[in-house]
């Protein structure tokens, strides 16, 4: 017996621990930003937990610059002296300046590199990434899991999108019919908010869809999006739904116009209902109510589309990929070029399936 006791020690002592780097010179890369500098050189800021001994835990930030992404890594091991943990990386931040010059070399080294975390939350940022990063996270530890958390939990308002891994990126950027959008952050007071969606043409971005529409396209672009609507009367009267909406495309093609048929089904709980008689929420005021702001909301989501097809030419609503579904992987560039003179039909229908409690 103690032949055996001695044998399981010997493997444990020169085997577990083996060629490991102790825990106080190790560190944890929670988050990697990419920036811009004013001469076109590249620069990224690493976000890193260190630990102290003691249990004692505390953050660094390291900004380096460089002419690739390895170039830059490579000087950042000179200087954190740790060895780093590979796969960690919760979040991955572009600056709109380093977004706008181009990311194909951001996503090569992700597709690349099997020691990068292809779950990582992926987003763009107003300002510069070594600004953000070095902000004092309110919640978190880092603001990398600060701003991962944000957009997480996004996703239960606002009909926000939940594709918004390196994964995601991967295929919104080389599927057919498709184009880049993930979220856009900004600085707010000493804090983080989502300002809206970062839209790409290629590898490149070209504009940001505003706080106040983004959620209005989120309901043309997403399935299964959960999140509030508001609708007020000219009394200012207001009635409030929480809803998850579901989403499906027909597409038609007739005498070389393709037609998209966007219908919106919202499943809906009433939350707030101050209107009239609003004690009295018979099952013909609920069907009056359904008639009413289906047609306001799909009023609303038709100005939407026709405002993004018109203006900017552009799919906003990830809905190309249908058609070239049907006419075929050779049509794509007639698809994306033909986009401006397509039509599409946006009809939404509101389904209450809850008044809410109400006691009497």
């Amino acid at each position: 017996m103690k032949k055996i006791s001695y044998i399981v020690l010997f493997i444990f002592i020169f085997s577990s621990c083996y060629n490991k780097a102790p825990i106080e010179r190790t560190s944890i890369i929670s988050g990697v930003g990419h920036d811009l500098k004013s001469n076109k050189k590249l620069s990224s800021t690493f976000e890193f937990t260190v630990f102290k001994g003691q249990n004692i835990i505390d953050k660094m930030i390291v900004t380096t610059e460089g002419t690739s992404i390895f170039d830059m890594y490579n000087k950042r091991l000179l200087i954190t002296k740790r060895k780093h943990l590979p796969g960690t990386i919760r979040l991955l931040l572009i600056s709109e300046n380093r977004a706008k010059y181009g990311i194909s070399d951001i996503i090569d080294a992700f597709l690349r590199d099997q020691e990068r975390n292809l779950n990582t939350t992926v987003a763009v940022s107003k300002q510069s990434t070594e600004n953000i990063l070095k902000m004092n996270p309110k919640d978190s530890n880092t603001m990398s899991e600060e701003i991962e958390d944000l957009i997480k939990s996004s996703f239960e308002a606002n009909f926000t999108q939940n594709d918004v891994t390196i994964k995601d990126l991967f295929n919104m950027y080389y599927q057919e019919g498709r184009h880049i959008m993930i979220p856009y952050v900004e600085k707010f007071k000493d804090t983080i908010k989502l300002g809206g969606i970062a839209v790409f043409k290629d590898d490149k971005m070209i504009f940001v869809i505003p706080e106040e529409e983004a959620k209005y396209v989120n309901i043309l672009r997403n399935d299964k999006a959960q999140g509030f609507l508001s609708f007020t009367s000219e009394t200012s009267k207001s009635f409030d739904i929480a809803c998850q909406s579901r989403r499906k495309i027909k597409v038609d093609y007739d005498d070389e116009n393709i037609v998209y048929n966007i219908n919106i089904l919202i499943y809906a709980s009433i939350k707030e209902a101050n209107i009239d008689n609003s004690l009295e929420l018979s099952k013909e005021k609920i069907t009056e109510l359904e008639e009413k702001y289906s047609k306001e909301i799909s009023k609303k989501l038709q100005e939407i589309s026709d405002k993004y097809k018109n203006n900017y030419q552009f799919d906003a609503f990830d809905i190309q990929k249908y058609a070239i579904a049907i006419l075929g992987k050779d049509k794509q560039k007639y698809v994306e070029d033909n986009f401006k003179n397509s039509k599409i039909n946006v009809q939404a229908k509101i389904k209450i399936l809850s008044s809410g409690r109400i006691i009497r």
